[in-house]
């Protein structure tokens, strides 16, 4: 059973009378009808509230609705739903997760879905299933799957100083260093920065061993945060 219709419904009541195209700002070749960050979290929130029965089959089936509707929007709803519900989480096959992110199109959309959703808990709790994932990630054609392995690791480097988390994430900068696009090298310079607060000794000395290879913004607002602590 999925319940996507009520999300699309929702949509459809909250969006403007003409949806805008946001791929300039966004990345998405997606329609986008607008709906804010917190109205579209107040709703999962409310709707989880009213489905306190929701199995782990019908939560999947309305994700991969979702994520593949037409709009932002609605994928936007789907990585609020995978926030929302963390032991349907660590039910989640890696595979299926997988299949996820290649539906998203564009920075905004993949970082709803792989920003916060995944705790260093949860990732470490599986870390057998986690590690090759990530590095896999990092490797594909596809540059939603290469920006997920950077951005999946932003949550855990915050909450983890587990040294696993930085060697998983440096081996990913060796795959995607030289790339020009800024959807990687804007989460280059994300997740370098983002790995200040635990790992600081060891990122400060991988960034200066490797200066002429990461990408030049990546390494000015690295040294930024790493010596004033602002962004």
């Amino acid at each position: 059973m999925s319940y996507a219709k009520e999300f699309q419904d929702f949509v459809r009541h909250h969006a403007p009378d003409k949806p805008s195209d946001t791929s300039t700002y966004s990345g998405s070749t997606h329609v986008h009808y607008g709906l804010s960050n917190p109205t579209m979290r107040d709703f999962v929130k409310q709707w989880a509230n009213n489905h306190p029965d929701l199995t782990y089959q019908a939560w999947e089936q309305t994700q991969f609705d979702l994520y593949r509707g037409k709009s932002i929007d609605e994928r936007a709803l789907a990585g609020f739903m995978l926030g929302q519900y963390p032991a349907f989480r660590q039910q989640l096959p890696l595979t299926t997760l997988d299949t996820w992110i290649a539906e998203l199109v564009g920075w905004r959309e993949i970082d709803t879905t792989c920003q916060s959703n995944f705790s260093a808990t949860e990732v470490l709790t599986r870390w057998s299933d986690w590690e090759p994932f990530l590095t896999d990630l990092s490797q594909r054609d596809t540059i939603q799957h290469r920006r997920a392995s950077l951005v999946l690791l932003i949550r855990p480097l915050r909450e983890g100083t587990d040294e696993r988390l930085l060697n998983v994430t440096l081996q990913n900068f060796e795959h995607l260093k030289h790339e020009t696009d800024k959807l990687i090298t804007k989460a280059v310079s994300w997740v370098l920065r983002q790995s200040i607060k635990h790992y600081r000794d060891a990122v400060g000395t991988y960034v200066t061993k490797n200066e002429a290879t990461l990408p030049a913004i990546a390494v000015r607002e690295f040294h930024k945060k790493y010596t004033t602590g602002k962004k």
